[in-house]
């Protein structure tokens, strides 16, 4: 793309028809060379340099002419835009379901955005990230979760050629990450402790945890119509979730619609349920608060035969806290209500059962995921394997 380096301390003149060069009224004052060029959307731009820098300037044109040539160029000006500024543009078209998009917002405006508001993204180094996340009086696995947006925001500006590397990607960058803890599972005394101190109306949950695998919202959102006793199955399609704490229906996590296997036992803590408490038709806007209200029978609603709130179902009296209170759990050990699904997990690991059909059961896209969070449950493999060797060859 054309492009020119002019030299402002000299002019050109023409008398008596010859081309003459003349000092111009600046000679001698500021920078004597300015590079005026078009960037890639046809806007004039232009740099300039001290005297005796004429070479610099040759180059820098030459460059911005190869950059512009291969698409690499970045805009010298497009760094100066606020990376707070940036950022809350970049939030907007984050992509994702509602309620993670309300967190990431609310994580990066309380802990990103204030400390870098004012500050341009060509000014971002990786120094200035090591130093923001230094600072931040975090748990280690938050600050692990928060850097994953913050990295996709620089890259986003990356893209939008803004600036050229991502500062989050250097190498001397020691980025953070969640501690591996390995889950530690409940035994069946566990769990009758906290069912039986549980309220009647959701003492019914801990097996249908235990016994399904499903997330606290995927037991919220159950209708009586997913449960198909003759085939002993049931059909997850739904969960109830908070958005701006109200509550609402919406696809399991990861639209991960499944039909998992219908434990006896779980099906005659059900129909016990039912016959004390009814499936109560529940209506709620479908994904968002503004979206279609929808009706759908639930089996487990609250005492006003409501949609059961987390946070309630959480602290209210009779309900989660108190149920796990008066119970002898270790210090290592996760107390909240995914304790159930662990249960679940761990108890078909041990007992020999597909890692890959336990990963569609519980939602998982990924086997492999399944495997990091649960492997360590499985049976010792060597001692199967001289186990099953044996046996072959003695047959």
């Amino acid at each position: 793309m054309a492009g020119h380096v002019e030299d402002r301390w000299w002019k050109v003149v023409y008398e008596d028809g010859k081309r003459k060069r003349i000092k111009s009224d600046r000679h001698g004052i500021g920078m004597r060379y300015r590079v005026r060029y078009f960037n890639a959307e046809g806007l004039e731009r232009s740099k300039s340099f001290e005297d005796g820098k004429k070479e610099d300037a040759k180059d820098f044109l030459t460059d911005v002419q190869k950059d512009l040539k291969a698409g690499t160029f970045i805009d010298p000006d497009a760094g100066k835009t606020d990376t707070g500024a940036f950022t809350k543009e970049w939030l907007k078209g984050l992509g994702g379901d509602s309620a993670t998009k309300e967190q990431v917002n609310r994580q990066l405006g309380k802990h990103f955005i204030p400390y870098f508001t004012g500050r341009p993204l060509e000014a971002c180094l990786t120094s200035t990230i090591r130093t923001w996340l230094a600072g931040l009086a975090l748990e280690e696995s938050t600050k692990a979760v928060l850097f994953v947006y913050v990295n996709s925001m620089f890259d986003a500006a990356v893209d939008d050629k803004l600036i050229r590397s991502n500062p989050c990607q250097a190498k001397s960058l020691k980025k953070p990450r969640a501690a591996n803890r390995l889950v530690v599972p409940w035994n069946r005394a566990q769990l009758d402790s906290v069912q039986s101190k549980l309220a009647p109306r959701y003492q019914a949950m801990v097996p249908v945890g235990a016994g399904c695998g499903f997330r606290i919202g995927e037991i919220f959102g159950l209708d009586v119509d997913d449960i198909d006793f003759g085939a002993e199955e049931i059909h997850l399609r739904r969960q109830v979730k908070l958005l701006s704490s109200k509550r609402l229906f919406a696809p399991p996590k990861r639209d991960s619609t499944r039909v998992v296997p219908l434990p006896r036992f779980v099906a005659e803590a059900l129909r016990a349920h039912m016959e004390r408490f009814p499936p109560q038709p529940v209506t709620l806007p479908w994904g968002e608060l503004d979206g279609e209200e929808v009706t759908f029978n639930l089996v487990f609603t609250n005492v006003r035969k409501a949609a059961i709130h987390r946070s309630s179902f959480m602290y209210e009296p009779g309900a989660w806290r108190k149920g796990i209170g008066t119970t002898a759990f270790g210090p290592e050990q996760n107390t909240g209500t995914h304790a159930l699904r662990h249960y679940y997990a761990s108890t078909i690991l041990e007992n020999g059962g597909n890692i890959r059909a336990l990963a569609e059961f519980l939602g998982h896209k990924d086997p492999g995921f399944t495997l990091r969070v649960y492997g360590h449950l499985m049976p010792n493999s060597r001692g199967r394997a001289r186990q099953i060797l044996d046996d072959a060859w003695g047959g």
